[in-house]
């Protein structure tokens, strides 16, 4: 991982203070950098609004970029916090979804919708008793937003904006994180460099097109990988995007990336994919108890606190293996028989992750 001194620098950074963090953290970076939405999904306790914290505070240093944080937005404060935007990109931030209610999290869908489709949004409202605008011109919007497995599952479900806006516009980062030993009370911090902005004259690299066609639409899968070779090149000090450059992406970033087309399914072609999230659960179990190795299905069914009654117990039993064996079927897990694990990948990405950074 030749001339990548900056992103390095960034993820060692944050990993003196935050073990596991750095890296999914770099993703948000370059995220920002390359204007590309993303949701952060995982449970409470992993750090996720920390690192939207740390991705704002330092991101502050980018030209031409508005933050504004979106835990309650209405048109009011949309008035009073962003007015007028022109030829800006801006950057809105949910520190935690569950925090948003129903209609402000709606109105976030339909206003982010049509910035992103349109690059432009008016409305009209009245502000005590007067009328005035809500204006934005010309802008690019990234959304950034920490969701717990739950309502990302509920969020899929459910959102009328999700077909229009969310699944095809974020990327879905699973923060999978077996080195955390414990909360912190702040957040990580790191430094950007100063930026020279690169718009390359390149195609989209196919490692990084086939990584983010899990995410996106063909048209926007390619358009997003571009943009990610630019945010590379950009932060990296570098003219050319190499085939060197996307191994280190692939190798920094895939098993966080790779794991949502996993985590989705659908029963029939004429329902919409929906979120497993009893299986993205029993991933995160297997992290935090990521050096005991080996993990018997009565331990899961402990720590998930599934029903003992002898008539539920058959069918929580029957549950749990099914989500076990689904992710078996998807080589995350290994049936070592009767003890569980996870699979040579993921492990010896996170023992080389420990070695490496930790």
């Amino acid at each position: 991982m030749s001339n990548l001194e900056n992103l390095l620098k960034v993820i060692k950074q944050v990993e003196t203070t935050h073990r596991g963090i750095g890296v999914p953290l770099s993703f948000n970076i370059l995220s920002v950098l390359a204007g590309q939405s993303v949701f952060n999904v995982a449970s409470s306790g992993k750090c996720k609004t920390h690192m939207i914290y740390s991705t704002v505070d330092g991101c502050k240093v980018i030209p031409n970029m508005t933050i504004n944080n979106w835990n309650a937005m209405t048109y009011y404060e949309l008035v009073e916090k962003i007015g007028l935007q022109i030829n800006k990109t801006l950057l809105w931030t949910v520190e935690e979804w569950s925090m948003l209610s129903d209609y402000h999290r709606e109105l976030l869908m339909a206003i982010a919708s049509k910035v992103q489709t349109d690059h432009n949004f008016e409305r009209m409202v009245s502000v005590r008793g007067f009328a005035t605008s809500i204006s934005i011109q010309n802008c690019n919007l990234v959304l950034m937003i920490a969701i717990q497995p739950f309502k990302f599952g509920k969020l899929m479900r459910e959102s009328d904006n999700w077909n229009s806006l969310a699944n095809d516009r974020f990327i879905k980062m699973m923060l999978i994180n077996p080195l955390q030993r414990d909360t912190k009370k702040y957040p990580p911090h790191f430094d950007l460099p100063i930026l020279r902005f690169r718009e390359l004259r390149q195609e989209a690299h196919p490692i990084l097109l086939k990584m983010l066609t899990d995410h996106l639409t063909g048209g926007r899968a390619e358009l997003s990988a571009l943009n990610y070779m630019n945010a590379w090149c950009t932060l990296n000090d570098k003219d050319v995007f190499t085939d060197v450059d996307a191994s280190a992406f692939s190798i920094l970033y895939g098993p966080y990336l790779s794991l949502y087309p996993l985590m989705i399914y659908t029963s029939d072609p004429d329902r919409e994919e929906s979120f497993h999230t009893g299986p993205f659960r029993i991933v995160e179990y297997f992290m935090n108890h990521f050096d005991e190795q080996e993990i018997t299905a009565q331990q899961l069914a402990d720590s998930f606190h599934l029903a003992q009654s002898e008539d539920l117990v058959y069918l929580s039993s029957s549950s749990m293996y099914r989500h076990l064996n689904l992710l078996k079927h998807k080589k995350i897990l290994t049936n070592n028989s009767p003890t569980w694990s996870l699979s040579p990948q993921y492990r010896d990405y996170f023992e080389n992750y420990r070695k490496n950074w930790t």
